[in-house]
């Protein structure tokens, strides 16, 4: 009997695939069969749309669930059309729940054994692109922490995106684009140690803060205290 891995095993893997040569049907395998461990789930599908919208089943742990979610693509209900509608997780107990909220899909549900439905989007730049189903037969005598599942989908997100490999010169690109952007930081830190009268500790503590505030990127708030730094006049 295989031994149950850690969440950090399971993402280290996950990561560890990716940064290889990845076989997305077998990282999204893996991710599931890991997600189902880790959240006590007696199953756990995913589902993303394709480029001409159509809802695809990706990955699931098994043949039963399988049918569930190509039933909920076919239907145009159930957890993963509402996550991908609203781009917001959801947890849906209780059998009676389950079938007024998705009158064609939950019975199914229900039908299977399940009572508990869990459902976390697959977003891409802001834009759900999918979603990661977890089945209970009963709710968990402890509420699952929400950031796991999302976690979960987000390194699904991650695997199906980047599914094509990069070359090692577009790496090679990416880090320099990496590079630079951290340079604008440094410069950034520069300009308000100077302004600022402080440290570049303290500088770099108030860049955070001023992105944080704004809700902008570090980036882009390094880059906007450059910009106004070349509009400000010089003294005389």
């Amino acid at each position: 009997m295989s031994t149950r891995p850690t969440t950090a095993e399971a993402f280290a893997d996950a990561a560890a695939a990716l940064v290889a040569e990845p076989d997305v049907a077998d990282v999204l395998h893996h991710l599931v069969t890991d997600c189902a461990h880790l959240l006590d789930a007696d199953a756990v599908a995913i589902l993303a749309r394709d480029a001409g919208g159509e809802l695809s089943l990706l990955s699931a742990t098994s043949h039963r669930v399988a049918e569930l979610e190509m039933l909920q693509a076919q239907r145009t209900q159930g957890p993963c059309i509402d996550v991908l509608a609203t781009s917001a997780a959801l947890s849906l107990s209780g059998a009676d729940h389950l079938r007024s909220r998705w009158p064609e899909v939950g019975p199914a549900i229900v039908d299977a054994g399940y009572a508990h439905v869990e459902a976390f989007p697959m977003r891409w730049r802001g834009v759900a692109v999918g979603g990661l189903n977890v089945f209970r037969q009963a709710p968990r005598s402890v509420a699952t922490d929400p950031r796991a599942g999302q976690a979960f989908a987000d390194v699904a997100t991650i695997a199906v995106v980047h599914s094509v490999p990069v070359s090692v010169d577009e790496a090679a690109a990416r880090v320099h684009a990496a590079i630079g952007a951290r340079e604008l930081v440094e410069q950034a830190k520069g300009v308000i140690a100077y302004t600022d009268d402080v440290d570049m500790s303290a500088a770099y503590d108030a860049l955070i803060a001023r992105a944080e505030a704004s809700g902008q990127t570090l980036t882009q708030t390094a880059r906007g205290v450059l910009q106004a730094q070349r509009r400000t006049p010089s003294p005389d």
